[in-house]
């Protein structure tokens, strides 16, 4: 069973990326983050095969956690998903230690893809 925790601080958002990788993962085990603080805590407290985790979030946001996160767990893959232009963030996530970086804007058609992506490169 694949473990997904989801970090975003809009419930709604939470709820369709849930609902969306639901499609492709059907017996996945999700868990849910709210701010910085609430993903730090799942983060650490339990084992996850991949964190999805919005670049802003009240506490600090996915690149402050992404930092600590890859402190204590660098194998972890975290895929930053933003609202914001994927030109402007993704190589600066990436190069904070980010599996991936995915725009919402394009959620849709690329978060399925990539967290395939992203557990195949772990499972190797």
């Amino acid at each position: 069973m694949i473990r997904m925790l989801i970090a975003d601080d809009h419930p709604v958002v939470r709820h369709r990326l849930k609902q969306l990788l639901l499609e492709s993962f059907p017996s996945a085990f999700f868990a849910e983050a709210f701010d910085t603080k609430s993903l730090l805590d799942e983060a650490f407290s339990n084992e996850w095969d991949i964190i999805i985790s919005d670049l802003a979030m009240p506490g600090g946001g996915g690149i402050v956690a992404l930092e600590q996160i890859k402190q204590k767990k660098p194998a972890l893959p975290v895929l930053i998903i933003s609202s914001y232009p994927e030109n402007q963030y993704a190589s600066r996530v990436i190069n904070a230690g980010a599996a991936a970086f995915v725009s919402k804007d394009s959620a849709d058609s690329e978060l399925v893809k990539t967290i395939k992506q992203i557990l195949q490169e772990v499972n190797k």
